[in-house]
């Protein structure tokens, strides 16, 4: 079967799109946390799930107080948008503040539960990228739900999945990092190339090497609180 299927019978019971697709301009954010097949694997399976979903839990309410919307978790992943209701620049810098304020939620999560997960921190990882891409509401059984589809997504994606590779936890395409306001970042910067994507991507390598998990002083810890509190 080809991947580029399309349904011709418009008469389907089981399709349900209640709205047409329109053109957003927005910032796109997948999120994966690492090595969770090693934890399944030396974690009791129901403790390590129970920490994701509290994690993703939490990685919701950050990214609702960040004026963006999760379009889909799916076991370890979770991808969400910003900029349904604002503009691309404001979108971005949302996206941005909101992965800093995820990455802190799980630097607490370790000081917290430094034992249960003594094989090495749990880590995630972030791709974040903008562009325009077709929005709307579909889904093949029960209501339609929130759908984003468009070249960005699939490299925001790639971005994700690049950061083991780069040894990096958070990779910013050069389009999002140009709309980041100055904050006296010199992130360094490399051309790639992404699985299934023609042409080189420049990013901006905007997080830390994994494994290496950093301590939050008291200010940060007053900021991250501040920040979920809405």
């Amino acid at each position: 079967m080809k991947d580029d299927y399309l349904i011709l019978n418009g008469d389907c019971p089981a399709l349900n799109a209640t709205l047409p697709d329109t053109e957003k301009e927005l910032a796109i954010l997948f999120l994966d946390i690492r090595n969770f097949t090693g934890l399944m694997e030396s974690q009791p399976g129901r403790s390590v799930i129970q920490v994701v979903r509290r994690l993703f839990t939490a990685f919701n309410q950050i990214i609702k107080n960040f004026q963006g919307k999760v379009v889909e978790v799916a076991g370890d992943n979770l991808y969400a948008v910003f900029g349904l209701q604002s503009n691309l620049r404001d979108a971005a810098n949302n996206a941005y503040q909101a992965a800093k304020v995820m990455f802190q939620t799980v630097n607490l999560f370790n000081e917290a539960h430094d034992e249960a997960f003594d094989g090495g921190p749990l880590e995630i990882g972030v791709g974040m990228h903008t562009g325009k891409v077709f929005v709307g509401e579909f889904g093949l059984e029960g209501p339609a739900a929130l759908s984003v589809m468009g070249l960005p997504v699939n490299i925001a994606a790639r971005l994700q999945a690049k950061t083991k590779e780069l040894n990096n936890d958070m990779l910013i395409s050069e389009d999002a990092y140009l709309l980041l306001e100055p904050n006296g970042a010199a992130f360094d910067h490399q051309t790639i190339n992404l699985q299934g994507i023609s042409h080189g991507q420049r990013v901006r390598l905007a997080g830390k090497p994994y494994s290496n998990s950093l301590s939050l002083s008291a200010s940060q810890h007053m900021d991250y609180l501040l920040a979920i509190s809405g």
